[in-house]
């Protein structure tokens, strides 16, 4: 077999097949073609398409953005109404809560209320006891009898009152009297005692230690509270036996030690002072 007229018939029919497939494929390039662009009147294709598409988009873009709106609007609402709902849901909570304190202060009421009752009943009771309301009914004519009985108590504490004042002004006045004599008399019995204690000491004795003849005085010596004190006012005598032979006026008291002066023109003729001659105060001393 020849090689020439096989590569002839080869080359024939690859020519026929690739006639076939470039005349399929300019067809398939015209649909597509038809298919974008449409036919020669403008229907069809996928210009007609979009630009049905683009209509259909802005329809449905305006009625997204009206749907939008009102969602937005429904959700503005809705929040409203959830905010009502709340402060509705506070307002019931505080509405509940006082409520229940007014139930709270109703039952405290309520058994205060009793426990008033009770009290008012024995109240009642307490008047009952009493002689002069034993027959009374309740309360209003059990305060009203009261009442009464106390404005007649008052009118009697009245009277009472004033005479009570008038034996108290009488006490008083009498007591004041008391008083001052009872004064008057501590007085008296203070003078009475002082003056027995002072003259006592009328009968106390000392006796002389010494005698100054040139300079006229005498030493002797005293107990305590002997009531001697210097100068006139308590002059004091010298006895020698039961004769009194000078009279002593005290100059100094040191001590119990006592120095008295006397008047040698006063002594009896020929007499003179001597250690042993008693002293004794003048009576009455303390009158």
């Amino acid at each position: 077999m020849k090689i020439a007229p096989l590569i002839a018939i080869i080359v024939t029919l690859g020519l026929g097949v690739a006639g076939f497939m470039f005349s399929s494929q300019q067809q398939t390039t015209m649909k597509l073609v038809v298919g974008v662009a449409g036919g020669p009147d403008g229907s069809g294709g996928l210009k007609a398409v979009n630009q049905s598409l683009d209509g259909n988009v802005a329809s449905i873009s305006g009625e997204r953005k009206k749907a939008l709106e009102a969602c937005a609007e429904a959700a503005t609402m809705l929040q409203r109404s959830a905010e009502e709902l709340a402060q509705a849901e506070s307002e019931l909570s505080s509405q509940e809560s006082a409520l229940a304190d007014m139930k709270e202060k109703v039952k405290e009421a309520k058994s205060r209320q009793d426990e008033i009752q009770a009290e008012l009943d024995a109240l009642l009771a307490f008047f009952r006891s009493l002689p002069a309301l034993s027959s009374v009914s309740d309360l209003n004519e059990a305060v009203s009898t009261l009442e009464s009985t106390v404005n007649e108590e008052k009118e009697k504490a009245s009277t009472l009152s004033s005479e009570l004042e008038s034996k108290v002004t009488v006490r008083d006045a009498a007591a004041k009297k008391v008083a001052t004599e009872t004064a008057e008399l501590e007085r008296l019995d203070g003078a009475n005692r002082r003056f027995e204690e002072e003259y006592r000491k009328n009968d106390d004795e000392f006796t002389i230690l010494a005698v100054d003849p040139r300079w006229k005085f005498v030493v002797f010596n005293v107990g305590k509270d002997s009531g001697i004190v210097t100068g006139d006012s308590n002059p004091l005598l010298v006895k020698r036996g039961d004769v009194m032979i000078a009279k002593l006026r005290v100059i100094s008291i040191s001590g119990n030690q006592v120095v008295a002066e006397f008047k040698s023109e006063e002594l009896p003729a020929g007499v003179m002072l001597e250690v042993g001659d008693r002293v004794f105060m003048q009576k009455p001393i303390g009158s």
